[in-house]
């Protein structure tokens, strides 16, 4: 089954994945990140152009972002659509749009990895279940690697509006709290923040 075919309903009867709403980084001090003319420059551009689809979305806005993340982050490695499979489940198999590892200079994806990221062209709430079998794949993934990560984070995307969402044991929070791309100091903070907790 590929992760795209999760839904909620299949996370709970197969893997005993519960899932709650909660406010995710209410109280919580963010780190204070300024976008890099760079950046500023690109998303201008991108705005100028046709984003009809996910795949226009995730290379003109989303993946500007993540090189600003790796700027802020050298020793993480970042992945764009690479092929994420557990050996030990096939029902867990596909690529995520974005996922990170906390070691550097990477070819190919290795533990631990610490989140994920799911482009969706429309709503990103249609994104919920397959993030969610994505980060449960990561988590399953580390384990397996001996180096288990307490939290795994992750976010669905349509580019413009972005909903986090973590694991922890066996729960996946879905954030109360929506973030825009025309705050993209906040943006960038929370994304930093989760860089943080590895």
């Amino acid at each position: 089954m590929a992760y795209s075919d999760f839904t909620f309903a299949k996370l709970q009867l197969r893997y005993g994945i519960e899932q709650e709403d909660a406010y995710m980084f209410e109280g919580v001090s963010l780190p204070t990140v300024s976008a890099s003319q760079k950046l500023l420059e690109d998303i201008q551009e991108a705005k100028e152009t046709p984003l009809m689809t996910e795949k226009a979305k995730s290379e003109a806005i989303i993946a500007p972002i993540m090189r600003e993340l790796k700027r802020h982050n050298p020793h993480i490695t970042i992945f764009s659509g690479y092929t994420f499979n557990i050996e030990t489940d096939k029902e867990l198999n596909g690529a995520p749009d974005f996922l990170i590892s906390a070691k550097s200079k990477l070819v190919e994806p290795k533990s631990p990895i610490f989140c994920l990221f799911e482009s969706k062209n429309k709503a990103p709430e249609e994104g919920f279940a397959q993030c969610a079998s994505e980060m449960y794949a990561a988590q399953l993934f580390n384990e397996q690697m001996n180096e288990p990560v307490h939290v795994i984070y992750g976010a669905v995307t349509n580019a413009f509006e972005w909903i986090f969402m973590k694991l922890e044991n066996k729960t996946i929070y879905i954030d109360k709290d929506r973030y825009f791309l025309n705050d993209l100091p906040t943006l960038l903070g929370i994304l930093q923040y989760i860089v943080n907790q590895k």
